[in-house]
């Protein structure tokens, strides 16, 4: 526990009740936690994050002061296109199927990322940036094959009816 060995759990807990933000209340939380005595696995698998995650979180908490610790340093780069709540919202569309807004689709591709976004939010994104809000998401992104205009369609309609399909992500 020696990270947190120069808080104590009040000083923790006061910083929780100050503290805005889900991310950094998470942090805050972890750290109370520790301090509580549990394991880094237990409050890895609590908080839906790997180990090394929670470790990070706690050095923040040796490395700077209290009040900084549960917040992320300023990033280079422009402001977000997407406000925090459409950004929200988009993670949560992207969990359902294209299907249940109106696209002939069954699972999200960048190009329909893409469109929805200007169609929704007005925003434009770069094809990359599409990519990564879909992992992100949580979601894995594909992009089409091309069918060979060799293949035999009889083959292929045999070849489709003996391979087992992947169960549904």
């Amino acid at each position: 526990m020696g990270r947190l060995d120069d808080i104590t759990l009040e000083e923790l807990h006061e910083v929780r009740e100050q503290t805005k933000g889900e991310k950094p209340r998470e942090r805050v939380l972890a750290a109370i936690g520790r301090k509580q005595g549990a394991q880094i696995d237990t409050l890895a698998e609590r908080h839906g994050v790997v180990e090394k995650t929670i470790r990070n979180w706690l050095d923040r908490f040796a490395e700077q002061p209290i009040e900084q610790a549960p917040y992320d340093a300023p990033r280079p780069g422009g402001p977000s296109k997407l406000t925090t709540e459409q950004r929200e919202h988009l993670e949560e569309v992207l969990q359902d199927s294209p299907t249940e807004l109106g696209y002939d689709q069954q699972a999200w591709s960048p190009k329909l990322l893409l469109h929805y976004v200007v169609r929704e939010y007005d925003v434009e994104y770069s094809d990359r940036h599409a990519r990564y809000l879909l992992t992100e998401a949580g979601l894995s992104w594909r992009t089409a094959r091309p069918r060979n205009h060799e293949a035999d369609p009889e083959e292929e309609a045999e070849f489709q009816a003996t391979v087992e399909k992947n169960a549904p992500n």
